[in-house]
C-alpha cells in the first residue's frame, strides 16, 4: 500500500528514476530493507515478522512474486509487488477474504489473478507521478501472464488514489495486523471503458493490447456484488449527497461535522468522502494504526474499547484526527453492528481546502484537535 499521499505534481529527480525488475538476491534485500524504512521508522508500524535485526520486512509470498522497484543515484526510493497465480496459489484466509474460488470459475484452468500490493515511496517523492508508474509495472506484469482479475488492498484513505488507477472496492474491509484497515479492491485488466472512465494511467498501455469485455460480463452475471460499491470518481455530487441522505437523513441536520457549513460547501467536503463498510464484530481501528484521515460513522454501530466499551452512534467521529497531519489511533474501535463510514482523506481534503480555504476554520474537529495540541 501506498505509505502516506498521492499526487501527480512534477519533480526534478523523477525524470532520473528507473523502474526496474528485482533479479537477484541483492536487489530483493535491498527492496525488504526499504520497507523497513518506511513501515516501522517512518510510519511506526508494528510489522509482525519483521527482522529488527536485518531491518528488513518480508513475506512467504516474496518468493514466488514479482518485485518491481524505483531506482535513483544507485538508491532504491519506491517499490511494489505482483504475485499472479490460481485460486490454489493463494494463503487461504486471503483466498477466503477475496473469495478467489468463485473467481476462478471464469476459467477454472487459468493462474488469471494477482494482488498488487506492498506499493511504497520514499518521503521525498509522494506528490509525483513515482507510485502511478510502479503501478504501471504491476499492471504491464500482469498483462504479460493475462491476469484478468488484478487484487488490492488499501487503507480507507487510499482508495481514491487505487480509484484513479482503475480499481473498485468489493468488500468490506478488515485488520490486517500492523497494517491497519484494508479494503479489498479489485482492477478488471481488460475493461478498457472503465479505465478511460476513470482516466487510468494504464490506459496508454492497455490500448496497445487486445481487451475483451468477457471478464467484466462473466462478473456482472456470477458476482454482481462485486460492482455494488460506487466508485467516488465517477460519482456526482448530488449522487453522493443522495446516498449518504439514504443512510443519514438530511445530511446538514444529522451530521454535526457539517452544521457550520454553508450548502456548497457541506456538498464539496462530502463529495471528497468515500463509503466504506465494516462488518459486525470486525475491528475497525486497533491501536497505533496509522490515521490519515477522519472517521465519520454513517449507519450501523460501533464501540470504543478503552477500559470499558464507549458507545458510537451514526453522526459521530471514529478514532483520531490525522485530516491534517499524519497521526496514529489512540483506541481500539470494533463495529458492534455493521456498519458504513465515511472516511475524508488528507489528500483530498487538502486539495479541496486550496478552492475552500474556510473550511478548516468551520470544522469544530480540526478547531478542537488544535486547542488539544
Amino acid at each position: 500500500m501506498l505509505s502516506q499521499e498521492y499526487s501527480t505534481q512534477t519533480n526534478p529527480d523523477c525524470e532520473h528514476i528507473q523502474i526496474k525488475d528485482a533479479v537477484t538476491d541483492q536487489e530483493r534485500q535491498a527492496i525488504y530493507q526499504f520497507r523497513y524504512k518506511i513501515q516501522v521508522e517512518e510510519m511506526k508500524r508494528y510489522i509482525p515478522g519483521a527482522d529488527h535485526e536485518k531491518k528488513c520486512i518480508s513475506e512467504e509470498m516474496d518468493s514466488w512474486s514479482h518485485l518491481a522497484y524505483a531506482e535513483l543515484n544507485g538508491q532504491i526510493v519506491g517499490t511494489a509487488r505482483a504475485v499472479i497465480g490460481g485460486a490454489e496459489d493463494f494463503p487461504a484466509e486471503l483466498s477466503q477474504i477475496f473469495q478467489l474460488k468463485r473467481y476462478q470459475e471464469f476459467d477454472p484452468t487459468s493462474k488469471n489473478m494477482c494482488f498488487a500490493t506492498k506499493l511504497m515511496v520514499d518521503p521525498c517523492l509522494r506528490k509525483t507521478p513515482l507510485s502511478f508508474r510502479l503501478m504501471a509495472k504491476v499492471y504491464e506484469l500482469s498483462r504479460q501472464h493475462n491476469v484478468q482479475f488484478s487484487f488490492s488492498g488499501s487503507n480507507p484513505y487510499l482508495i481514491p488514489m487505487y480509484e484513479q488507477l482503475g480499481y473498485r472496492q468489493i468488500a468490506p474491509g478488515f485488520q490486517d495486523l500492523g497494517y491497519g484497515f484494508i479494503v479489498p479492491t479489485l482492477l478488471l485488466t481488460e475493461d478498457i471503458d472503465h479505465l478511460k472512465a476513470v482516466k487510468s494511467p494504464y490506459l496508454r498501455l492497455a490500448r496497445k493490447l487486445t481487451n475483451s469485455p468477457a471478464a467484466k460480463q462473466w462478473l456482472a452475471s456470477n458476482l454482481p456484488e462485486a460492482f455494488k460499491y460506487p466508485v467516488g470518481i465517477l460519482t456526482s455530487r448530488q449522487d453522493h449527497w443522495n446516498t449518504i441522505k439514504q443512510l443519514v437523513g438530511d445530511p446538514v441536520a444529522k451530521l454535526e461535522v457539517l452544521c457550520d457549513l454553508n450548502d456548497e460547501e457541506a456538498g464539496q467536503l462530502l463529495k471528497i468522502g468515500t463509503l466504506i463498510e465494516c462488518s459486525r464484530e470486525h475491528y475497525f481501528i486497533r491501536r497505533g494504526d496509522v490515521c490519515n484521515e477522519v472517521n465519520i460513522l454513517l449507519a450501523g454501530q460501533m464501540s470504543v474499547l478503552d477500559g470499558q466499551a464507549l458507545p458510537i452512534k451514526p453522526g459521530d467521529l471514529c478514532g483520531d484526527i490525522g485530516i491534517m497531519n499524519q497521526t496514529h489511533h489512540h483506541v481500539d474501535v470494533i463495529a458492534t453492528e455493521h456498519s458504513v463510514i465515511l472516511v475524508l482523506s488528507r489528500a483530498p481534503f487538502e486539495k479541496l481546502c486550496r478552492s475552500f480555504p474556510e473550511i478548516p476554520g468551520k470544522l469544530h474537529f480540526i478547531i478542537q484537535n488544535k486547542e488539544v495540541k
